[in-house]
Order: C-alpha cells, then structure tokens, then sequence
C-alpha cells in the first residue's frame, strides 16, 4: 500500500493525505427480474504519478533540469513534482467515489482511462484523464483492487488516445470478480 509523505517545498507543505489508500463499495442496481442489486468492494489506491511528472523525454529533459529539491523520490523512480498535477489530484478521491456513473475507455496498453471535465485553472473546463487498472483483490475485505496509475490534464502537445467505445464500470468490476478477460470494445 502506498502511503505518501508530505512534500515539502520552499517552507511551504504539500499534503498528500487525500491520496491514501481508501475503501469504496459500488452498488449495482438490480436489472432484470428477479436479479438481485450487486455490491462491489473495493480498495483503491494510487500511484505517485498523480501528482508528479517525468521529464519530457520529446523536449530533451532530465531530471537534473529541475531543481533538485522538487525531485519527488518514489519507491521504484525518481520523478518531479508537480502544482498542477497536485492541484487536480485533490478531486480525486470524489471522482473514484462517482466513478460508476462514468464512461470508461481503454488505452492501447489495456489500461483504463475515463476522462473527466473540471473546471482549469483559467476557469475554462478542461479534460483531466485518469488511468487506471483493476484485478481481484487478494484481501478478504475486498472484492477489487483498483489502482491509479496517473491522472492528469492533458496538454495540448500531446496526442489525445483513441476513444474506443465505452465499456461500463459495472462490466470492468463484475469481470475482474469473475475472472472473466474483459474484451476491448471496437
């Protein structure tokens, strides 16, 4: 489980608590008759991706072209921290709350993305893209395990993925219950 310290930058503290590992139940209303509504437990945790970014690789960065005391030391990499991207991970926790009101896509990868509109920080709405994976949770407490591998606002840079159709949040948990392979919409 990831739990994140506060990073500390120029005297100023950036909490990172929102950004604990939580516990979120989906109810799926009953749908045909006599089908009974289901319960979805799970856990949910998230990557230091949300709230950081790599070095753009496109525009010959490296971690040595930032300041050293915004290198954000993660488990397995070092990466940057970042405002913006700390700024939008606070809206995190009520969107995995909703998330099964949401369209989900896939990526080419297999992963998981939704994207949701907030509001910039220029007050104009903005796409923030959310990855995702989920497998069947080896804790008893749990039916799924999802974890965020990145959230961020899409620059304008860079290539939006390619919407397939949307695929319900509802199939993505009852599949990974079921071991079921969840097959990627055309």
């Amino acid at each position: 489980m990831s739990d994140f310290s506060d990073f500390h930058y120029q005297e100023q503290v950036y909490d990172l608590s929102h950004l604990e590992p939580m516990y979120v139940s989906y109810i799926q209303a009953a749908g045909k008759a006599g089908e009974t509504e289901k319960i979805y437990r799970c856990i949910v945790e998230f990557s230091g991706h949300c709230f950081t970014k790599a070095p753009n690789q496109a525009k010959g960065e490296t971690l040595a072209d930032f300041p050293s005391d915004l290198h954000c030391i993660l488990p397995k990499e070092t990466r940057i921290f970042c405002f913006e991207r700390y700024a939008y991970s606070k809206k995190l926790p009520q969107i995995i709350q909703e998330l099964a009101q949401r369209k989900c896509f896939f990526t080419s990868a297999d992963d998981k993305f939704l994207t949701v509109e907030v509001e910039g920080t220029d007050g104009e709405r903005v796409d923030y893209e959310i990855y995702f994976s989920l497998k069947k949770s080896r804790d008893k407490r749990c039916d799924v395990y999802i974890f965020i591998n990145s959230a961020y606002i899409r620059d304008k840079e860079r290539q939006q993925h390619t919407r397939y159709k949307p695929v319900s949040f509802y199939v993505l948990l009852n599949n990974t219950v079921c071991n079921k392979r969840i097959k990627r919409p055309k």
